[in-house]
């Protein structure tokens, strides 16, 4: 019987490197979304100290509900236009910015949306 015939499944090292396979995934997918988990986590805290609902958001953006709800999600990818859009229904202003080695002596650039 070939090795990937086994009736009982695959061998330890089989399993392990299938492990690790899902391990590296997960990871990847972790560091791809973080960026958005932390601009949930900013929303979240923001509207709750204006005390604003999802509803009440969405309609400062003249958007939906489930728009914010996506947002809030962190799984989510939001343009900058929405972005900003966003900041300003929360009494702020989106920045984006830009970092580069410390030696160089520009080491910061924002950009006001």
């Amino acid at each position: 019987m070939a090795k990937n015939d086994s009736p009982i499944g695959s061998s330890v090292v089989e399993h392990i490197g299938k492990r690790r396979a899902r391990s590296a995934t997960y990871r990847e997918t972790q560091d791809r979304l973080r960026p958005f988990e932390e601009i949930a986590r900013v929303v979240i805290m923001r509207r709750a100290q204006l005390g604003l609902t999802q509803q009440e958001v969405a309609e400062r953006m003249d958007t939906t509900k489930s728009v914010i709800s996506r947002i809030e999600s962190g799984q989510h990818r939001s343009g900058t236009d929405i972005l900003r859009r966003l900041a300003e229904a929360l009494d702020g202003q989106a920045v984006i910015g830009f970092e580069f080695d410390p030696s160089e002596q520009r080491q910061a650039e924002l950009v006001r949306l």
